[in-house]
C-alpha cells in the first residue's frame, strides 16, 4: 500500500519505520524535520523500557532525582526506582529520521498546504507539486492539518500551551517541578545533555501568555540568576489537553485515514507527557494498518481509557482541595511524611502508575500510609 505520513515527529517517523518494515511504500512529509520541539523532553521509564529506539546511542540526560515544589516552602525529593531520561526532541527526531531512511522511507522536506480526497485515496498539495496516497496518516501535531482536513480539529478548550526557554550550558541529573498556588499547570526545569529546558504548561486563556512569560522568567532568575536569560532561547507551542467530553467524541480513524500522537490528542492532560503515547499509537497503527477500526479499538483500550481517566482527574488535581487545603500542596506534604505516598507519586511521574488503578492503589495503601504517619517513615 502507498502510505503518506504527514509529520516527522516521534509518532510519524516511528510509524513510517514500522510500516516500511512491513513492506509498505511510505512517504514521510515534514517541512522542518528534524526540529526542536518546545517541550521538556522527558521520557518515562515505561517508554525507555518498551521502545527499541532508546536502546540506541541517542544522547540523553539520565534523571535520578525529581524535586517537586509547591510554592517556595513545600517540597519533596523523589528518587525513582528506575531513572528517567530527558532528550532533545531534535536529537530524537534526527535519530528516528535516520532509521526511517535506512528502512526505505521516502522523506520529502515540504509543507502540505491542501489535502483533498479522490477516488483512489488522497491528493496532497505541497509547494513543490502534488502527490497521491492510498492511505493518509496524520502525525502533524496539535493543530494537525490532516485532522482538520478529514475530520474536526481540536478546539481551543482542548488545548494547553507550553512556553519556555532553552538555556545552553546548564544541566544536572535532577528534574524540578514547581506547582504554584492558583495556577492551573506547572513549571518545569528539565536538564538535557547540553542545555536546560525551563518552561511551563497551562490552559490557553486569553491574555495569559504575557503574565505566564513573566512568571516563568521570575522563576528562572530566582533559580539560576539573571545572567542566564541573556543566552536563553524562547519557545511556545500548543499541546493537546482533551477534556472528558472530548474523549467521547475523539475520532482518530476514517475511510483511508488515521491519526496518531498529538494529532490524535494522545497527551496526558495532567502532565503534558506525550512521547510514550506517540510511539505507542504508532505501533498500534502499524500493526493494524489493514484494519483501521481495530487500531481505533486498541488505541482506546491501551491509550484512550488511561488518558480519559486523567481528564476526569484533571480538575480535581489542579483546582480541588483535600483536608481543607490545595490538593497539590497536600499531596506533597503527605509525600514528605509517608514513603508510601512518595513512592506512588514517583511511580506516577515516571509512568509506572496508571491513573486507572490509582484509586485502588491508594485505598489498598491506606494501612501502610497510616503506619508511615505513626512511625515517621518518610524516606
Amino acid at each position: 500500500m502507498n502510505i503518506t505520513v504527514v509529520g516527522a515527529g516521534p509518532a510519524g517517523s516511528w510509524t513510517s519505520i514500522l510500516l516500511a518494515q512491513r513492506g509498505h511504500s511510505v512517504t514521510l512529509l515534514d517541512p522542518q524535520a528534524p526540529w526542536e520541539k518546545p517541550c521538556g523532553g522527558g521520557v518515562t521509564t515505561k517508554a525507555l523500557a518498551h521502545f527499541p529506539i532508546f536502546e540506541s546511542a541517542l544522547p540523553r540526560q539520565m534523571i535520578d532525582r525529581i524535586i517537586v515544589y509547591f510554592g517556595d516552602r513545600t517540597a519533596v525529593t523523589i528518587s525513582p526506582q528506575q531513572p528517567l531520561a530527558v532528550v532533545s526532541r531534535k536529537d530524537l527526531g534526527k535519530c528516528l529520521l535516520e532509521e526511517a531512511l535506512k528502512a526505505g522511507v521516502a522523506f520529502v522536506k515540504s509543507r502540505v498546504s491542501r489535502i483533498t480526497p479522490d477516488r483512489q485515496g488522497w491528493l496532497l498539495t505541497t509547494r513543490d507539486g502534488a502527490m497521491h496516497a492510498d492511505f493518509l496518516v496524520g502525525a502533524d501535531g496539535a493543530t494537525s492539518l490532516v485532522r482538520r482536513s478529514v475530520s474536526k480539529g481540536l478546539q481551543p478548550e482542548d488545548l494547553s500551551v507550553t512556553l519556555g526557554y532553552f538555556i545552553p550550558g546548564t544541566t544536572s541529573s535532577q528534574m524540578k517541578i514547581f506547582f504554584v498556588p492558583d495556577f492551573e499547570g506547572y513549571i518545569w526545569s528539565f536538564p538535557r545533555p547540553n542545555h536546560l529546558s525551563y518552561g511551563l504548561i497551562t490552559r490557553t486563556v486569553p491574555g495569559w501568555t504575557v503574565r505566564a512569560k513573566m512568571l516563568l522568567s521570575n522563576f528562572i532568575v530566582a533559580d539560576l540568576g539573571a545572567d542566564v536569560m541573556q543566552q536563553a532561547e524562547f519557545y511556545s507551542a500548543p499541546v493537546p489537553c482533551l477534556g472528558p467530553r472530548s474523549w467521547k467524541s475523539n475520532k482518530i480513524v476514517g475511510e483511508r485515514w488515521a491519526l496518531i500522537g498529538d494529532a490524535a490528542g494522545f497527551v496526558d492532560p495532567i502532565t503534558g507527557e506525550g512521547i510514550h503515547f506517540a510511539l505507542k499509537s504508532a505501533e498500534l497503527l502499524a500493526e493494524n494498518i489493514e484494519k483501521p477500526d481495530q487500531y481505533a479499538q486498541r488505541a482506546w483500550n491501551e491509550i484512550g481509557r488511561e488518558l480519559a481517566r486523567a481528564a476526569h482527574m484533571y480538575r480535581r488535581f489542579y483546582r480541588g482541595s483535600f483536608l481543607a487545603g490545595d490538593f497539590k500542596k497536600r499531596t506533597i506534604q503527605m509525600s514528605q511524611r509517608s514513603r508510601t505516598v512518595k513512592t506512588i507519586l514517583g511511580n506516577l511521574l515516571s509512568g509506572n502508575q496508571s491513573y486507572l488503578s490509582l484509586k485502588k492503589k491508594l485505598l489498598f495503601s491506606v494501612p501502610r500510609i497510616s503506619w508511615d504517619f505513626l512511625t515517621g517513615k518518610s524516606t
